[in-house]
């Protein structure tokens, strides 16, 4: 009877003709099913009856299993809390075959462990802050340092802005975006202006030249109010993503090259030198210059670039990612996953087999935290994609579904042994 029972519930859920209460029925029975090969077989029949042309893919009860208990918590977890979440998907042409039945029915991402990468981990229990006090997300706010010193905090307002810095008229837009206009008049004097995120923060800066840069939280950029002379250089540390404009040298003689100084303690050619130079013409692309990270990564999204750093150098092509050790060495990935670099700057956290420490730094950088681990360093990795305008208790409640668990207190999140 039991078989029967479960090959129909399962019919039912191939055919996504399942109600609630049989999908609560049907995930009793499988998280209960001690017998393996029983449920393999109950599976294999349903499948058969469904697709009788195709073989069932060898994992499909983990499959079923993974559906079945992640789709309803986390279908109510995204409904509440503006998340987006993403499935794991076994790389294989026989679960190719299934996956158009089973992602109309899921919104869920499956959590990874590393040390057995086909079996989805689920919490054991939930997740909560121990304390009622939550962290509110970042936003828009930097700090403007003019050439001779004078500080400015940028936010909804455009309050204490100059009206005119040398051959530039300063223009707030709207709120998180401020433009260095030219007034089309020759330089008499180029000064240097630097914006600053603080952590929490982000910003959007629209250089003399009409490029346009977004500062991630906790970076910087150094730049000029003017162009001039052969090259446009500003210098960056932190994140920041850059849309850089084509600009006609003097004379139509070619273009004016772009280059972007990127200054890390984190990276040294062995010479005491450290940092590196990113040389473009027109082009968008990605640079995370952390010091708290193992690489500077450029990521190219459009156009070409060469990355410089001592007497090495590389050039990148489009969906290409370099990554600068802190050897000094270049590595390149041809096959980067774009998407994840610039997700901050769409408003999103984007994970792709992460480890816990990199998500939390990215957390402690946006939410301006602390992170401190109570015991070993948990060897977990995630997949998924989250709003970054959430509450810190929504991105904590996010991870609840691997077997981490943690403690809130102030700023301070403690990873629990």
């Amino acid at each position: 009877m039991a078989s029967e029972r479960i090959k129909y519930l399962a019919e039912r859920f191939l055919n996504q003709t399942i109600n609630e209460a049989e999908k609560s029925e049907l995930a009793n029975w499988v998280n209960h099913c001690s017998q393996d090969e029983e449920l393999s077989g109950v599976l294999e029949q349903a499948w058969q009856k469904h697709k009788a042309v195709k073989q069932m893919p060898e994992d499909m009860s983990e499959r079923i299993k993974a559906l079945v208990f992640l789709e309803e918590p986390l279908k109510q977890e995204a409904e509440s809390t503006s998340i987006h979440l993403i499935p794991y998907r076994k790389r294989s042409w026989l679960w190719i075959a299934a996956a158009g039945l089973f992602m109309i029915m899921i919104s869920g991402i499956v959590y990874v462990k590393t040390y057995y990468p086909k079996q989805p981990v689920f919490a054991k229990k939930e997740v909560v802050p121990q304390n009622k006090a939550d962290v509110p997300p970042g936003g828009n706010k930097a700090i403007l340092t003019l050439s001779n010193g004078t500080q400015i905090i940028l936010d909804s307002a455009a309050n204490g802005l100059p009206a005119k810095q040398g051959n530039a008229e300063l223009r707030m837009h709207t709120a998180g975006e401020l433009a260095y206009v030219s007034t089309g008049s020759a330089a008499t004097e180029v000064m240097y202006n630097t914006m600053r995120t603080p952590p929490g923060g982000q910003y959007k800066l629209i250089l003399p030249d009409g490029s346009v840069v977004w500062l991630n939280a906790a970076s910087s950029i150094r730049f000029p109010t003017a162009f001039t002379g052969k090259e446009r250089k500003v210098t960056v540390t932190g994140e920041a993503y850059f849309e850089i404009t084509t600009l006609s040298a003097k004379g139509g003689h070619g273009n004016v090259p772009f280059i972007v100084q990127v200054n890390s303690a984190s990276v040294s050619d062995g010479s005491g030198d450290s940092g590196m130079e990113i040389q473009v013409l027109g082009t968008h692309f990605n640079v995370n210059a952390y010091d708290e990270e193992d690489a500077i990564k450029t990521t190219l999204l459009e156009g070409a670039v060469k990355i410089v750093m001592a007497h090495t150098s590389s050039s990148l092509l489009p969906g290409q990612q370099a990554l600068l050790q802190k050897s000094g060495k270049i590595k390149i990935d041809n096959a980067a996953d774009t998407e994840e670099a610039v997700a901050w700057k769409d408003g999103y956290f984007q994970f792709n087999s992460a480890d816990l420490q990199s998500v939390l730094r990215q957390a402690a950088r946006w939410y301006n935290l602390e992170v401190e681990f109570a015991g070993d360093v948990p060897k977990d990795r995630f997949t998924g994609k989250i709003s970054r305008t959430v509450n810190l208790s929504r991105l904590l409640k996010w991870m609840q579904w691997s077997d981490v668990h943690f403690k809130l207190e102030g700023r301070k999140i403690i990873v629990l042994p």
